[in-house]
């Protein structure tokens, strides 16, 4: 399986996670001016968290499940979801990595 990567933001200051499923670890690349949020992504990803998920036919159902984000691509990406609130780093979904970069050279 291939490697899968996100683009973070913090406070403009843009990097990515990039997740091997197959050795089950994380690589976060932010730059040095955000070491704080880098450490605190890594940690983040480091433990596991409980959360309420959808689950069921409607809206309304949901269950509490525990997960590790390194468990998993499944696991990883669920993870991401909430990552903004523990760590006030946000995952730009829309953003491949790499574009913010490229984005910047051009200025």
């Amino acid at each position: 399986m291939s490697k899968y990567a996100v683009t973070i933001n913090f406070h403009a200051h843009y990097g990515y996670i990039e997740y091997d499923p197959d050795t089950k670890r994380a690589s976060v690349v932010l730059d040095d001016e955000a070491a704080a949020a880098k450490t605190a992504v890594e940690k983040y990803l480091s433990e596991p968290h409980t959360f309420r998920i959808a689950s069921g036919e409607t809206i309304r159902d949901f269950k509490e499940v525990t997960l590790n984000p390194l468990d998993s691509l499944e696991a990883f990406q669920q993870c991401l979801t909430r990552m903004w609130v523990a760590t006030d780093v946000r995952v730009e979904w829309s953003m491949p990595p790499g574009m913010a970069e490229t984005c910047q050279e051009g200025l």
